[in-house]
């Protein structure tokens, strides 16, 4: 294919970091910050003649044999069915389950299907671990500037390491919306703001993740991928509790009873969103499951903490807009950047940096009593040891562990300087009681993105056999 061709389309959707929110954002009474990351998840969608129409997917990073789906497209009594073809890489429910949402909204908006297509899903290095992949390099920013762009990985999916990005929520999302767009069900202009096309792939997205989850969960993943940045409040889960395989979906995607909260946010200009991925694992279901039985069980106990950890969410989130504020304030950028060295409280950019940081340290400190009632790891021991060293360090506001916690990951509140980020460098990289490797992706404010394939490195990956 050339790459002039109009016969493929190309969306993007971002990862994710939960910054503040972990566990409480299940719940409607309570929001969450999520940050929308510059690492993404990519769904090419070309034109193939072959007819009757088939669909055939690609994960182009994994071994050929372990990661191609193809399926036969059928419609019974009204309803999209797909028609596995025997397959060495065995069922994947999520690309399954999106796909066929994606065509019966299509088949419901009135378009048909006349050819088969090919896609192709690469996702941004970031959202698998690299480490193998740097061998003897060091484990540093620049090391990982210079890995090929979706790198190849060795083995197949299911035995590959993720960093918790929400890989499965972008690829479900980068497909929804490619498949549509590509058939011109919607039409996606993300910089005219929400619109009804991003709301439906926003519904729908959601509904095929929590389908080939087996569960409702709380959307922020999904929501982030879709819309980027934002304060996050969930949908109320009945909307999606009773849908049964036989009802019509644009009905249900169109319904006024979606309430969940989009509310942009960004992080303030001068500050940095580092990332780590520490090697160790963390099963979060597990994690949610085991801290919500003990909510049940201790209900006084347990609203008291979650009502307290809740205003530090939401009071994190105004600071980081007061601050936002003050970018306009002559001397923004030169007591941002003099707070890569000490806080001085008598400087107003400074005291709302300290501000900041007395938040990120009394969110760990709740999460840590979390921890510590339930008797689940959420911030273990070890990576408190490793967040302490990290926030010593000048210029780094603060810190924690994303989302549901766990060993897995860290990531730190820093002002964006060269002498701040090697810093933080070294400690990571003569670190000793545990092996923590940064990620390249930073925030990014954007959500859903219609691409090209002058994306660095795409082309040629899409290309691989």
């Amino acid at each position: 294919m050339e790459r002039s061709s109009t016969s493929h389309t190309v969306v993007s959707a971002p990862g994710k970091v939960l910054l503040a929110g972990g566990y409480l954002v299940l719940d409607r009474a309570y929001s969450g910050l999520v940050v929308s990351t510059s690492s993404r998840f990519y769904c090419v969608v070309l034109d193939n003649e072959h007819r009757p129409p088939r669909i055939n997917v690609r994960a182009g990073q994994f071994p050929t044999s372990s990661s191609t789906w193809s399926y036969d497209v059928e419609r019974q009594d009204g309803l999209v069915k797909l028609s596995s073809i025997s397959s060495a890489a065995g069922r994947n429910k999520f690309i399954e389950i999106t796909l066929t949402k994606a065509l019966q909204v299509a088949f419901e908006s009135g378009v048909e299907l006349q050819h088969s297509l090919d896609l192709v899903v690469l996702a941004d290095n970031d959202f698998y671990s690299q480490r193998e992949q740097l061998g003897s390099r060091p484990r540093t920013l620049s090391s990982l500037a210079s890995l090929t762009p979706f790198s190849p990985l060795p083995r197949p999916i299911h035995q590959t390491n993720k960093t918790g990005l929400g890989s499965s929520a972008a690829l479900v999302t980068s497909i929804t919306a490619a498949v549509l767009q590509h058939l011109k069900a919607v039409t996606i202009q993300p910089e005219a703001g929400p619109s009804r096309s991003i709301d439906l792939i926003h519904n729908l997205a959601q509904l095929s993740h929590c389908t080939a989850q087996g569960k409702v969960g709380s959307g922020f993943d999904i929501s982030s991928a879709v819309y980027g940045t934002h304060q996050y409040k969930r949908f109320s889960p009945s909307i999606l509790s009773s849908v049964q395989a036989s009802d019509p979906l644009l009905p249900l995607l169109r319904s006024p009873d979606w309430d969940y909260q989009a509310i942009p946010f960004r992080l303030p200009k001068g500050l940095r969103l580092l990332l780590a991925d520490v090697d160790a694992g963390t099963d979060t279901p597990s994690f949610v499951g085991k801290v919500l039985k003990w909510r049940e069980e201790n209900v006084e106990v347990s609203k008291k903490l979650w009502d307290e950890l809740g205003k530090a969410n939401d009071d994190l989130g105004e600071q980081l807009r007061d601050l936002s504020e003050m970018e306009k304030v002559s001397g923004y950028d030169q007591q941002i950047a003099s707070a890569g060295r000490k806080l001085d409280p008598e400087l107003t950019v400074h005291a709302a940096l300290a501000r900041i940081s007395e938040s990120l340290q009394l969110i760990r400190s709740y999460l840590q009593q979390m921890s510590s009632l339930s008797q689940v790891p959420i911030e273990p021991p070890e990576q408190t040891r490793l967040l302490d060293t990290c926030t010593a360090i000048p210029g780094v506001i603060g810190g924690g562990v994303p989302g549901a916690g766990g060993f897995d990951a860290i990531f730190l509140l820093l002002i964006d300087s060269t002498s701040v980020i090697e810093a933080v460098e070294h400690v990571w990289s003569t670190y000793k009681e545990m092996s923590v490797c940064p990620l390249s992706a930073r925030q990014s404010d954007g959500g859903l993105k219609v691409e090209s394939l002058s994306i660095p490195g795409l082309y040629d990956a899409m290309s691989r056999v």
